[in-house]
C-alpha cells in the first residue's frame, strides 16, 4: 500500500491552508513549464524576422565567451523545438514516468533542487563541448530527464520497466542501455544525429555521482532562509488555525501537530526519512481520524 493510499494521505477539496501544506507534485509544476514555454515558443517566434525564443533561451559556447548570457546554462533545458512535437513529448513522458517516483522518495524540494542542478550541469557540458568542437545551440530537458532516470535505477534498480512499451526489462538495464547508446552516440558512431549526448552523459554522470556520493543540495537552500522562515510562520499559522476550530482537546492537539511536522517531513525528505515512532504517530492519528469521521456517520 502506497503512501498517499493510506487515510491520512486522503483528503477532500484542498483549502488554501492545504495548498501551502501540501503542494502538489514538482514533477508536474516543472512539466507544466515546460508545455508553456513550449507553446510560448511556438505563438511568439516569428520565421520571417528570424526571432526564436528557443535560440535565445539556448545554450551555446557563447553563453561562457560572453559571461552575460550565462543564465543560458538554464534556461536552455525548458525549451524543445517547436517544429518537432516528439523531442518535449519524450522528455516529458520520461519525467513524467520516473520523476514523480524519485520526488517521492527525495521530496519535492530536494528533487527541484536535483532537477535544475541537472540542468546546469548539463548546460556547461554543451558549453565547453561548443568551445573545443564547435557548436549549434543546445536546447532540451533530456539531460536533466536522463539524470532522473539514472537516479530511479540507482534507487530501485530492480523495478521492471516496459522497453518501447513492450520488451520488459529491469530498471537497472534500462540505465546501461542509456548510457550505453550516449557513449556510442558521443563517440561519433551513430551518424548524423543532433542528439547532445555530450548532455545526456553529463547528466547521468551527476546522477550517479549524486546517489553514490550521498549528496543532499539542501545547502542550495541557505541563501533562502527567510523565504523558508516565513513558510514556515504560514505553516505554523494554519495549523493553530485547524487545531482552534477542529482539535480543542490539547491532547489530541498535540497528537495533530505531531501528524503535521512529520507529513512535512514526507514532502521534504521522501516516507523513507521517517522513524519507527513517527510511522506509528501517523498511524495512530489516521485511525483516530477514521473513527471519528465513523461516528459522525
Amino acid at each position: 500500500m502506497g503512501l498517499y493510499d493510506r487515510d491520512y494521505g486522503r483528503g477532500g477539496m484542498r483549502s488554501p491552508w492545504d495548498r501551502v501544506e501540501n503542494p502538489r507534485s514538482m514533477t508536474i509544476t516543472l512539466i507544466i513549464i515546460n508545455v508553456a514555454v513550449f507553446f510560448a515558443d511556438m505563438i511568439f517566434s516569428d520565421r520571417e524576422t528570424g526571432f526564436s525564443l528557443a535560440s535565445w533561451l539556448a545554450v551555446s559556447s557563447e553563453s561562457l565567451t560572453q559571461p552575460w548570457k550565462i543564465w543560458q546554462v538554464l534556461t536552455y533545458g525548458f525549451v524543445h523545438d517547436d517544429q518537432n512535437i516528439r523531442h518535449i513529448l519524450f522528455n516529458m513522458f520520461g519525467l513524467f514516468i520516473f520523476g514523480r517516483i524519485v520526488e517521492q522518495r527525495i521530496g519535492a524540494a530536494e528533487f527541484l533542487r536535483f532537477y535544475l542542478c541537472a540542468i546546469i550541469v548539463g548546460g556547461f557540458a554543451a558549453a565547453i563541448s561548443g568551445l573545443a568542437f564547435g557548436d549549434a545551440p543546445t536546447i532540451g530537458a533530456s539531460g536533466a530527464v536522463v539524470a532522473v532516470t539514472i537516479l530511479f535505477a540507482c534507487y530501485f534498480p530492480n523495478t521492471e520497466i516496459l522497453l518501447m512499451f513492450v520488451l520488459p526489462v529491469k530498471a537497472w538495464v534500462l540505465a546501461v542501455l542509456y548510457v550505453g547508446f550516449d557513449l556510442f552516440g558521443a563517440l561519433g558512431l551513430a551518424g548524423d544525429s543532433n542528439t547532445a549526448f555530450q548532455v545526456h552523459l553529463s547528466g547521468a554522470a551527476f546522477g550517479l555521482l549524486y546517489f553514490f556520493r550521498g549528496w543532499n543540495l539542501g545547502f542550495l537552500a541557505d541563501g533562502l532562509g527567510g523565504m523558508n522562515q516565513m513558510s514556515d510562520k504560514i505553516r505554523s499559522r494554519s495549523r493553530r488555525m485547524k487545531l482552534k476550530l477542529h482539535d480543542p482537546d490539547r491532547k489530541l492537539a498535540q497528537e495533530a501537530r505531531e501528524a503535521d511536522r512529520i507529513l512535512d517531513k514526507i514532502h521534504r525528505n521522501g516516507e523513507d526519512s521517517l522513524t519507527a515512532a513517527e510511522r506509528r504517530t501517523l498511524e495512530r492519528y489516521s485511525a483516530r481520524q477514521r473513527k471519528k469521521r465513523q461516528q459522525a456517520e
